[in-house]
């Protein structure tokens, strides 16, 4: 036993969950956008954050009751208690969560600085409010009726069934994980080739203007080296300009996983480091102050 829970169980309430939560984001999504958004941190149908929040909850809540003698029945716990365990726990695994996303990838999944109470966008006010209430209904409703279904699974077939969707799980977060780290430096090489085309592009310019003048003195001679050289860059140019739309396009092949899934979610929530880019990647117009 693990804070009142079996081990088997936990497996099952974070798969469960992280499926279910990631059923709700894209819904939600769907409706508000009008599209189709795969808002995992995943390519496959997972949110960890939802999984990771409910067995966080339900561990608080067994401890709690061990302790103050609290009744931890889910169909008999006070509605109170379950919000208030709720939103605590919800809150700070959502603050966790969404920090070391920032942190160690440098961009987010989510973000409140748009709404009031926020902390650094991370959690704010109304949200946490909307999650107690809503893990509240979980755990009086949702969970006694999972819990039913996970008991009547023969335990050999269920840890059959866990064995495969926990490989799945593994292998999609060690690819998503080597995907985001190859993505940062994609486009880091794709912020120094924007600023090369800038520097060549405002080079022509000067060297235009430069070798005419120079040309009005000695015609013969200045032209033959303003030709050369305007010819010279603006292969060069149009060379890394054909590279950037190439990267571009591999970057938005599919907008459902992969590459194309984290530059959409990072387009809607921001990345601290290549924001710019990706939301010329996005096409989507640069924001004024």
């Amino acid at each position: 036993m693990l804070f009142g829970m079996t081990v088997y169980n936990i497996l099952w309430y974070f798969m469960i969950y992280s499926v279910v939560g990631w059923m709700i984001e894209v819904s939600f999504h769907a409706v508000t956008l009008g599209k189709a958004v795969n808002r995992g941190f995943l390519n496959g149908p997972l949110c960890p954050v939802y999984g990771c929040g409910v067995i966080m909850v339900l561990s608080a809540l067994n401890i709690a009751g061990s302790i103050f003698g609290f009744e931890t029945d889910l169909e008999k716990a006070s509605s109170l208690l379950l919000f208030i365990v709720g939103i605590v726990f919800a809150t700070l695994i959502e603050l966790i969560a969404g920090f070391l996303l920032d942190k160690l990838f440098h961009a987010r999944w989510w973000d409140y600085r748009d709404r009031r109470f926020n902390l650094n966008g991370y959690i704010c006010l109304e949200f946490s409010i909307v999650w107690g209430l809503a893990i509240a209904f979980v755990l009086r409703v949702i969970q006694p009726f999972f819990d039913k279904v996970i008991g009547i699974i023969p335990v050999f077939a269920g840890k059959l069934m866990l064995g495969v969707m926990y490989l799945v799980f593994i292998a999609d977060l060690i690819i998503t994980v080597m995907t985001i780290l190859k993505l940062n430096k994609q486009l880091e090489h794709m912020k120094r080739m924007e600023n090369a085309i800038l520097k060549l592009s405002d080079g022509m310019t000067e060297h235009i203007t430069a070798d005419t003048l120079n040309a009005m003195d000695k015609l013969a001679k200045g032209k033959q080296k303003y030709e050369e050289r305007k010819e010279k860059q603006k292969q060069k140019l149009s060379e890394l300009e054909e590279r950037y739309a190439h990267m571009k396009k591999q970057f938005m092949y599919h907008k459902l996983f992969g590459t194309g899934m984290l530059l959409n979610n990072f387009a809607e929530n921001g990345h601290s480091s290549y924001q710019d880019i990706i939301n010329k990647i996005e096409d989507k117009p640069e924001q004024t102050e």
